[in-house]
């Protein structure tokens, strides 16, 4: 079977997704490829190759059954993005997204399933959402606009999601193979 480009991210949905799009409304007239609502994700762990998806789903599905029954004391969470800015940074910049502090229990699940799936990542770890993807020429000769939004956009997550990538010319393909829900009935409950 020839290898998958996988990666898990959380699902953007609700209220920040309806936030997300309405920012991207206020800039429809930029040069930019913008993000498809449905693409929009929180990347958890970064892409690997995959050949065995079967065995990695029976995996992830272990995991997520171990968090409901408390063997790993991770708990549903908010996120918080603060501000849209140009990234990767300033020097190179080549997507705008949505910038937030990761929260405790978001690296934690993020550090267990690098663990689970003996993926590890040292890169330091942004919280983003991405909303476009551009060429910095693309923006003529005037150059780039100052960009710093500041948002107030928040979500509960309590699932995550494997997802293939499939790199095409105009840009990154993203379909959901599996959502794995980590929030057992109570933790639903209260959220409710």
């Amino acid at each position: 079977m020839e290898p998958k480009r996988l990666f898990i991210a959380i699902p953007v949905e609700g209220v920040l997704r309806e936030k997300a799009l309405a920012w991207q409304a206020d800039h429809v007239g930029w040069p930019v490829n913008w993000t498809s609502g449905d693409d929009f994700h929180i990347t958890v762990v970064s892409p690997w190759l995959e050949s065995d998806v079967p065995a990695l789903i029976s995996k992830l599905d272990e995991f997520a059954q171990s968090i409901i029954d408390g063997k790993l004391s991770i708990k549903s969470f908010a996120i918080s993005f603060f501000k849209v800015v140009f990234g990767p940074n300033r020097f190179s910049p080549r997507l705008i997204w949505a910038e937030g502090e990761p929260p405790v229990p978001l690296l934690e699940l993020k550090n267990r399933l690098e663990q689970t799936l003996a993926k590890p990542d040292n890169r330091f770890y942004r919280l983003h959402l991405t909303l476009a993807r551009f060429l910095a020429s693309d923006f003529g000769p005037a150059g780039l606009p100052d960009l710093f939004d500041r948002v107030d956009w928040s979500s509960n997550i309590s699932s995550f999601v494997l997802f293939e990538s499939v790199m095409k010319p105009e840009g990154p393909e993203y379909t959901k193979i599996k959502e794995f829900s980590f929030a057992n009935q109570e933790q639903n409950q209260q959220a409710l």
